[in-house]
């Protein structure tokens, strides 16, 4: 490709940078600062998340140099062109973090999509296979992090075994069992 660039899919790229390395910090933030009853598993899945996001953001610096543009890379500059909301504090509870990452991977699977088009409007396939990988991973986060903080679906009545329905309260209530019968925490994501 020649070193003249597209400055639409430089733009793409330069805003998904920036994008990627603010997503970066906050799952490490939340990766240190998580608690509660899920904070192995939390723990762990924002740090793999992070790994994954970090390794995208070399990957889209690298194109832009490829495109022949400069790369931005202060913290200002970044800030600037990044599309997530800017946080002032640290989610209070751990449903606030999850639904943070989700939008922020909303943004960012939007802005994917548009720059996809761009790519493949501008006749540049290699940046609109980059953005189509991409997009694929933030995807793939996006529904770990959409199914941790969904509502527990209804379990099927097996035999021997009575069924739980999630209720408002945040714990299930038996279904057709004796008196006394033991109430389980429907979610174990504190509201």
């Amino acid at each position: 490709m020649p070193r003249a660039h597209s400055a639409p899919v430089v733009a793409h790229l330069v805003r998904e940078q920036a994008n990627a390395v603010q997503l970066y910090l906050r799952y490490k933030g939340y990766h240190w600062n998580v608690a509660g009853p899920l904070f192995r598993e939390l723990h762990l899945l924002f740090d793999e998340h992070a790994r994954t996001v970090f390794e995208t953001i070399d990957v889209l610096a690298e194109r832009q140099r490829m495109l022949g543009a400069a790369v931005p890379y202060t913290l200002e500059e970044l800030r600037a062109a990044s599309t997530l909301p800017a946080e002032g504090t640290l989610p209070g509870t751990t449903r606030e973090m999850l639904a943070r990452l989700l939008a922020s991977h909303r943004v960012i699977i939007e802005g994917m999509h548009a720059a996809f088009k761009a790519a493949d409007t501008e006749g540049d396939p290699g940046t609109a296979d980059l953005f189509a990988r991409f997009v694929q991973a933030h995807q793939k986060m996006e529904w770990f992090l959409r199914e941790l903080a969904s509502e527990p679906p209804v379990v099927a009545d097996e035999p021997g075994r009575s069924a739980y329905v999630a209720e408002k309260s945040g714990y299930a209530t038996p279904i057709g069992a004796a008196h006394g019968s033991p109430s389980f925490p429907s979610h174990p994501l504190p509201s």
